[in-house]
């Protein structure tokens, strides 16, 4: 999901991405699962803009807590939300900045069978087994 992204561009301005701790991480991929399976768009902008604000400067630019928001993806998601917008960014903008975010964090959390292959640096077994 995250197509090599290490920065996301919110009003014409780049803002690099760096992962926030596990637990943040896990609460934004399983919030935003949970809304794209219920087609929660309400939702899935606010954890966009949540992923936005714990995984970039615009977090702190928004004057956003996680802490004060009681460590809720929806609550601290709506207040970045809320400054994003009346900054001007568009819906479309954060949807796509944020899901680039969200994307980081889920690859983190969850990676793909792939990665933790190549992380773990399994091989196939030799041909024949290692009895040959």
């Amino acid at each position: 999901m995250n197509n090599g992204h290490t920065a996301v561009t919110i009003g014409g301005r780049e803002y690099p991405l760096t992962l926030p701790d596990f637990d943040k991480r896990e609460d934004l991929a399983l919030s935003w699962h949970q809304a794209a399976t219920a087609s929660d768009g309400a939702s899935l902008r606010r954890i966009a803009a949540a992923a936005l604000g714990l995984c970039s400067l615009l977090g702190k630019r928004s004057g956003a807590s996680w802490e004060a928001c009681g460590c809720n993806v929806l609550a601290y998601g709506g207040k970045v939300y809320s400054y994003l917008r009346e900054a001007k960014a568009t819906i479309p903008e954060v949807m796509e900045q944020g899901g680039i975010a969200v994307g980081l964090c889920a690859d983190s959390v969850f990676p793909r069978e792939a990665e933790v292959d190549t992380r773990a640096g399994f091989i196939d077994p030799p041909v024949g087994g290692l009895t040959s």
